[in-house]
């Protein structure tokens, strides 16, 4: 009773921290930790109960561990998935649902983490809402643990006697061990390339599984001063725990080293939670602890999607107040189904053999057919009457290169914004005829991306061989920076075409050109490739017999110190740097403004507010940045060419995100190739009479 109420108490602890965190209360943004938590008492538990059954009985039922699992796990968490699924299709934005039914059969199959983890990994859609059934990855990755452990136990106790309970613990802890240091090792392996996968993947995570298992094979502590000892150690695990609480945040790395801090400090507080009459089951066999620990498992599912359908049920961010009643209609919702689901079906054990087969297969079989049904009927989007396609000016006139006086012509000034931007700004309504539609937006991506030109994350050297246009033009001109240059692809070569120049590129994911250390989000780590892949990358451009570089970048990349956006020191510092790289080497740099920065997820938007698309148009002040403005005007001012682009995406005031018929982001932050196509010839007439003058005038 008292082993039970210490674990209870710790569940609730964790649980809290999970369930405070997501509702941003502040001063817990470490409150994601209390997962950590839960995996080890998972490990801890499930290690007890096999070991245990395979001293006692000389063997293990896997048939009747797994039917205890099934009974545990999937009759709430199926009753969570699909309301969940009901309540997104009446208040979650409708292109979401479509999403939400990918997560819920990689639900289903017991693999959404793998899912979210390869999600997470593609900076394409790392910046999408996060899914309502997210939270499902940590279930996935104990069903996966699940699978394999009880075999692996069994494997490692052949051989042994039915009564050598100290053998059997003895070989558990040793594969324990193993587990846990070939875990901890992969994990800090892949932190290295993927954080994403780091957090999310099985393997990378069993070590918290593992050392669970391990103190469930260790002895307990028998004499008084050893009982002293591991109690006081329990409290230091406890206190452990709250640290990490209130210590780490979202810039933490992790699961990195610092994940040690959680799951050790678990690992204490298991071993030393009822060791003395002042241990800390002291304080965690509270009532109120208690309960809330019995109904961590229906709280925790409960808990994020309230949180995650009412921010589109109510039309806005959720406040902190807002959070706790969320939270509060999850402990209402945990008690309901502990009660009459959760608690009713794992205590039947007449659910055996084929009984608890069955019952798998159907409750599997109602989360993939509940999903394919809701793919299948997707919640209606009023369209209204198609949109004009939008019509270029093409009034604007350019200083014209001249033969009798070597000065290089002057790109154009910022100028009044494209009537077609004006004439979007007055739009309301979603065309029928929107192109790409807004399923179709997040894979309307350059060609660059499935070739392989747009290098990711890891390598260091630029893809060879990735040239456009006419590849035997002595004119080379190269298209330099990360995703944000890599966005101006089509309108690059679409010029390339037309001019008879060779375009090679030069882009990789979350690399500004900028000589500046920066930190990337999707690795969780400061970004060391991307200083050598520059260094490289200008090799390359001299070996290519590049002229031009197009030099372009995302300007809210994230500082390696301050993991902020970085400041316009830095990228003064750096852009300079950069630039006179270039020159030194014989290449001359053109500079291109960054497109607006949107802030939201603009296919997801509109479809929630496809009456009114303003709602997810970003005024101008918004969407770009004053500082970097001014950056870019004194480099203009000191010589440097620059392309200005704001006013082919806003007014004055606004920067629409439809113009015409056409969907100007596919994302939160990256052009449409529909949109880039369209704007071509206004970057041809920019940059055409520059690259003629020094062709002409070397």
């Amino acid at each position: 009773m008292q082993r039970r109420q210490d674990i209870e108490g710790l569940r609730a602890v964790a649980v809290a921290a999970v369930l405070l965190f997501h509702a941003g209360v502040p001063g817990l943004d470490g409150g994601y930790v209390g997962v950590d938590v839960f995996f080890v008492l998972s490990g801890f538990l499930i290690t007890s109960l096999l070991v245990n059954e395979r001293a006692t009985s000389g063997s293990i039922s896997l048939s009747s561990f797994y039917a205890r699992r099934v009974r545990r796990l999937l009759p709430v968490s199926a009753l969570v998935a699909v309301l969940t699924l009901g309540a997104s299709y009446i208040w979650l934005e409708p292109i979401r649902v479509r999403s939400l039914t990918s997560d819920m059969i990689a639900t289903a199959g017991f693999a959404s983490n793998l899912l979210f983890a390869h999600r997470g990994a593609d900076y394409l859609q790392s910046s999408f809402p996060p899914s309502p059934l997210q939270h499902y990855w940590s279930l996935a990755v104990e069903e996966q643990f699940y699978v394999v452990w009880p075999a692996l136990i069994a494997l490692v106790c052949i051989g042994i006697s039915n009564r050598s309970r100290f053998t059997v613990k003895v070989r558990v802890g040793l594969l324990s061990f193993v587990v846990a240091v070939a875990s901890f090792s992969a994990c800090m392996l892949l932190m290295q390339t993927s954080q994403p996968w780091a957090f999310f993947a099985p393997h990378t995570r069993a070590f918290e599984l593992a050392l669970g298992a391990l103190i469930a094979v260790l002895p307990v502590a028998a004499s008084r001063t050893a009982k002293s000892v591991a109690a006081f150690g329990g409290w230091i695990g406890l206190g452990g725990i709250v640290i990490s609480v209130i210590a780490f945040s979202e810039e933490t790395t992790f699961p990195g080293p610092w994940a040690l801090v959680p799951v050790l400090a678990t690992v204490l507080a298991i071993n030393g939670g009822m060791a003395t009459s002042w241990s800390p089951l002291a304080i965690l066999r509270f009532s109120p602890i208690q309960w809330l620990g019995s109904r961590s498992y229906s709280a925790y599912l409960w808990h994020w999607p309230i949180l995650i359908i009412a921010e589109p049920a109510l039309g806005r961010d959720l406040s902190i107040v807002d959070g706790l009643f969320c939270l509060a209609i999850t402990l209402g919702l945990s008690e309901f189904s502990y009660r009459l689901v959760e608690n009713p079906i794992r205590h039947n054990i007449s659910i055996q053999g084929l009984r608890a087969a069955a019952l798998a297969v159907a409750l599997v079989a109602l989360l993939g057919g509940t999903a394919v049904m809701a793919r299948n009927n997707p919640p209606s989007i009023t369209l209204g009457p198609d949109a004009t396609a939008p019509v270029l000016e093409t009034t604007t006139t350019l200083p014209s290169p001249t033969t009798t006086v070597p000065t290089a012509p002057e790109m154009p000034p910022l100028g009044s914004p494209l009537q077609a931007i004006v004439d979007a700004a007055k739009a309301t309504g979603l065309p029928g005829n929107l192109t790409p539609s807004l399923q179709a937006a997040v894979t309307d991506q350059p060609i660059i991306y499935d070739d392989g030109c747009h290098v990711r994350f890891t390598p260091v050297e630029p893809k060879p061989g990735c040239s456009y246009g006419k590849t035997d033009s002595p004119i080379v001109i190269g298209l330099y920076g990360d995703s944000h240059a890599a966005q101006w692809f089509p309108a690059f070569e679409k010029i390339a075409i037309k001019r008879n120049w060779k375009l090679n590129v030069y882009t990789k994911a979350g690399c500004p050109p900028a000589e500046i250390p920066v930190y990337n989000k999707v690795l969780g780590r400061v970004y060391p490739e991307c200083k050598k892949w520059r260094a490289n990358t200008l090799d390359a451009m001299v070996a290519d017999g590049v002229k031009f570089a197009f030099v372009i970048h995302f300007d809210r990349l994230l500082s390696a110190t301050t993991r902020k956006p970085m400041w316009q020191k830095e990228w003064r510092e750096g852009m300079q740097g950069t630039l006179d790289a270039l020159r030194s080497r014989g290449i001359t740099p053109i500079m291109v403004e960054d497109t607006p920065y949107p802030g939201q997820t603009i296919p997801t938007c509109l479809s929630r507010n496809y009456t009114d698309v303003h709602r997810c148009s970003p005024t101008i002040t918004n969407a770009y940045r004053v500082d970097m403005f001014e950056m870019m005007r004194d480099f203009d001012t000191a010589g440097e060419h620059v392309v200005w682009v704001r006013n082919w995406f806003c007014t004055e005031l606004l920067c629409p995100t439809i113009v015409g018929n056409m969907l100007v982001y596919r994302d939160d932050n990256h052009l449409t190739v529909t949109y880039a196509t369209f704007v071509a010839p206004l970057l041809d007439a920019a940059i055409a009479p520059v690259v003629d003058w020094y062709t002409n005038n070397p």
